[in-house]
């Protein structure tokens, strides 16, 4: 698992790398100044779209990625230099809401969840996902579709940019 902290302006990005597994710190509120002393204690890769914050953190020190492109080839071009498998795999994801770990919550345990999800999805699914931190809780409903087909896009893309 690797442990990277991303810009304001990769929101989409930070959440396909808690998806993936990957401890990432986003937040919308920090400045550049704080993004550099957190990746600095923490020993976070720094992924920015922003050339005078990269610049800044190669005069740090710090391992950093300038992310540009389409949302697409920002994904494709981080998970290609950092050898992560476009893979969203529930049993290893973080939430993607606020980075903290899940925890699973199989059949026997459900009620653990019992009004935190709309009561058709608690009848309806037997496997979920909790956040410890926020409470967040996670299923694979449809949505899981949109994200495998999502993740073979990438992987595609990733085979492309190798060329």
């Amino acid at each position: 698992m690797m442990m990277f902290i991303v810009d304001a302006m990769l929101g989409k990005l930070a959440a396909w790398l808690r998806l993936t597994g990957n401890d990432t710190f986003y937040s919308t509120q920090l400045h550049d100044d704080e993004l550099i002393r957190i990746a600095k204690e923490q020993s976070r890769i720094l992924l920015t779209s922003d050339a005078i914050l990269a610049r800044r953190a190669e005069d740090a020190g710090l391992e950093f990625m300038l992310v540009r492109g389409s949302v697409d080839e920002e994904i494709a071009s981080v998970f290609l230099k950092f050898g992560i498998k476009p893979d969203a795999d529930p049993a290893k994801s973080r939430c993607t809401k606020c980075n903290g770990i899940l925890t699973h919550i199989k059949n026997d345990e459900k009620q653990r969840i019992e009004g935190l999800v709309p009561e058709q999805t608690f009848n309806y699914y037997t496997e979920f996902w909790l956040c410890k931190y926020c409470k967040s809780v996670f299923f694979q409903g449809g949505q899981w579709t949109n994200i495998e087909e999502y993740m073979s896009r990438i992987a595609e893309l990733m085979k492309k940019l190798e060329t």
